[in-house]
């Protein structure tokens, strides 16, 4: 009988850890489930939650100062774009195809609850054309618009392909130079060997030739207040590619003039002329 119950003693030691083992994983067991339910739930939540925020655009909003694009060209290129949702819309990809479009110069595009699209539009500013098809913006870099005949006030700049910013530094250059002067460009050109051309605002040509050109400007302008000025009606072309002066083409003083019709050629160093 001793025996008999020394061994269930034993037993119901042994039994009693096995149990309390057991309770001391339950409530973790149950808060483990607990968690993971919440997670589930509130993804299912979420995601319903998504596709409730998730409609179609109704309104897209077009803001900015226009003078060569307008909101209506921007609203059709930004509708077969919109193909997703309101949480769904790629607005990167949005505002690249903006700034594609030679006259933005920067987009933004954001999202306006409950249902819209807000774009604002950043135009580029021409300052000069390029060739017949194109401008230059204030970064010097090339725009092409296949007719800038729109931008006809703007004074022309004309080079190879890649020449863009360095004519249109060496034009800024110039317009500096003659702004007391009272001479404006109309034309700039600078051809494939090198060889700088220009026409003024009063049809007066200049002939650069390929060196030192702000050197040879800045001649043409001396000789131009002391000799030329009083005469400019008179002048069909200056040449200014000598070391020493410039040379003077006079226009016909009679009838009718087509090309150069001035003959005489006048070289003129400082205040001297010499026929």
């Amino acid at each position: 009988m001793i025996a008999n119950r020394q061994h269930t003693g034993a037993m119901r030691q042994e039994t009693r850890p096995a149990l309390r083992e057991r309770l001391y994983w339950l409530p973790r067991v149950v808060s483990l489930t607990l968690l993971v339910g919440a997670l589930l739930g509130a993804g299912w939540g979420a995601e319903k939650l998504y596709e409730r925020l998730n409609v179609a655009i109704g309104v897209i909003a077009v803001k900015g100062e226009f003078a060569q694009v307008d909101q209506t060209e921007i609203q059709r290129l930004v509708e077969p774009l919109v193909s997703g949702g309101f949480l769904s819309l790629d607005l990167q990809a949005i505002r690249r195809e903006l700034e594609l479009h030679p006259w933005v110069h920067q987009a933004r595009v954001s999202r306006r609850w409950p249902d819209g699209l807000v774009i604002t539009v950043t135009e580029e500013v021409p300052i000069a054309r390029w060739g017949d098809t194109g401008f230059l913006n204030v970064r010097g870099e090339r725009r092409d618009i296949g007719d800038n005949s729109s931008l006809a006030f703007l004074p022309k700049l004309q080079g190879g392909d890649q020449s863009e910013r360095h004519l249109m530094k060496s034009y800024r250059e110039m317009v500096q130079l003659l702004q007391h002067s009272g001479l404006r460009i109309a034309t700039l050109k600078r051809d494939d060997r090198g060889a700088w051309w220009l026409r003024l605002d009063n049809d007066l040509e200049l002939v650069i030739g390929r060196d030192q050109v702000m050197e040879k400007m800045r001649r043409f302008l001396e000789v131009w207040e002391q000799e030329l000025k009083q005469k400019a009606e008179q002048i069909a072309r200056v040449d200014i590619r000598y070391d020493n002066g410039v040379a003077v083409q006079w226009l016909a003083e009679q009838g009718n003039i087509s090309g150069w019709a001035g003959q005489k050629l006048t070289s003129i160093s400082g205040s001297t002329e010499k026929v």
